[in-house]
């Protein structure tokens, strides 16, 4: 149960009805794991830790560069070539002691065995990957497993985000894109991204994460595609493919 300390911590969001003791006290049990750890996953991150998730699971292969600093918010100048899972950890500790953070230095899909225990043991992944192929293979593995995910994307100026449910009944990635063919994909590196949009889309995905985990309800299998430039927002309904054997 919440002691007063953890009350008063999270009073501004336990005031909110949908929300509530009960739906903090499910965070508090919660588990996510983080795919990718750089502009999406250190947001997205920040977010649930400050929430009061129970434990966070971060998976990355990289280190951190100067590059990313524009937009990494949670990393600093004496980050720098430190290996972002350990970077993001300390910070999320040093935001709250309470929470329970694990790392895992690598890179999804390459070591299924690994992978498929680091699923089974959370209650959602969110992927803040920045390509197709890691996306399919948490696909396939949360679908095996029955475990929710949130996908999110950000290049450019604009993004990208879509909440798929343990069933699939709305559909699934493969029927979104059904394609592992990454090469005309937009990447930060070549094309440039924008900090604050990166922050609108972990944003999204942090809110669909702690909404869920608290008890709530999620449109599940809606695309909503984000374009800064104009301030808009579309939303796209994922329908299964004849051809898919997810859905």
């Amino acid at each position: 149960m919440l002691n007063d300390e953890l009350l008063e911590r999270y009073s501004r969001q336990i005031l909110l009805p949908e929300i509530d003791l009960s739906g903090q006290e499910k965070l508090r049990q919660a588990s996510v794991l983080i795919v990718g750890c750089g502009g999406l996953g250190s947001m997205i991150a920040l977010f649930l830790a400050g929430a009061g998730v129970g434990k966070l699971t971060l998976i990355d292969a990289d280190s951190v560069e100067v590059s990313n600093l524009h937009r990494q918010l949670a990393f600093r100048e004496s980050d720098l070539d430190k290996p972002k899972v350990e970077a993001l950890k300390n910070q999320l500790l040093a935001l709250n002691s309470e929470i329970a953070v694990s790392t895992c230095l690598g890179r999804f899909g390459d070591d299924v065995e690994s992978d498929t225990k680091l699923v089974g043991d959370t209650d959602m992944v969110i992927d803040a990957t920045d390509n197709l192929a890691a996306r399919h293979a948490i696909e396939r593995l949360t679908c095996a497993l029955a475990k929710p995910w949130v996908m999110g994307a950000a290049a450019r100026l604009h993004g990208q985000v879509v909440a798929f449910s343990r069933s699939r009944v709305e559909g699934c990635y493969r029927c979104m894109a059904p394609s592992e063919d990454d090469s005309r994909g937009f990447d930060c590196r070549d094309e440039g991204i924008l900090g604050p949009v990166v922050g609108v889309i972990a944003a999204w995905q942090a809110q669909d994460a702690l909404m869920f985990l608290s008890g709530q309800n999620l449109e599940w299998g809606v695309l909503r595609v984000y374009d800064s430039t104009r301030q808009r927002i579309d939303r796209l309904v994922v329908t299964p493919r004849d051809e898919c054997h997810t859905s």
